[in-house]
């Protein structure tokens, strides 16, 4: 099983994996301005800039994926229950002794997260993503090292 900070490590590369398509959209969509003829199969430069502005969201929900499966895996390691997502941050932050605010920081990425794949009315503050990889490798940062 990977240790604490290799789950820290996967966070971390799913940031770097946005930054670097944020890199190749913004080039992508800038290349397609000038030249048209770039854009294959029906694609159109508005295609574009939707993927471009969902681009961060898309991100946010693949850091919060890395984050939950090794959150449930060391749940399941040592309590072997199944657990709601809410449930599982106020559980780990009761028996791990993490501080209100580190628990509040990682509320506030699953609320941002679930507005994005639920779509809901009251939208959250959003977060960019490298807040949210902070947040969330905080809160990782209080689980012991190997489970």
């Amino acid at each position: 099983m990977p240790t604490k900070h290799q789950w820290q490590s996967r966070i971390k590369a799913v940031e770097r994996e946005y930054v670097a398509m944020r890199q190749a959209a913004d080039r992508f969509l800038e290349h397609a301005q000038q030249d048209p003829t770039i854009l294959i199969a029906d694609l159109r430069r508005g295609e574009i800039v939707t993927a471009s502005r969902n681009l961060e969201g898309t991100y946010i929900m693949r850091l919060f994926a890395e984050f939950e499966t090794g959150a449930r895996q060391y749940w399941d390691a040592t309590w072997g229950t199944d657990i709601k997502t809410f449930d599982l941050f106020e559980a780990l932050a009761a028996r791990r002794t993490i501080p209100d605010t580190d628990l509040q920081n990682g509320h506030q990425v699953r609320d941002y997260r679930n507005s994005l794949v639920h779509e809901r009315e009251d939208q959250p503050e959003s977060l960019e993503v490298a807040v949210a990889r902070k947040y969330l490798c905080t809160f990782f940062s209080y689980l012991p090292m190997q489970w």
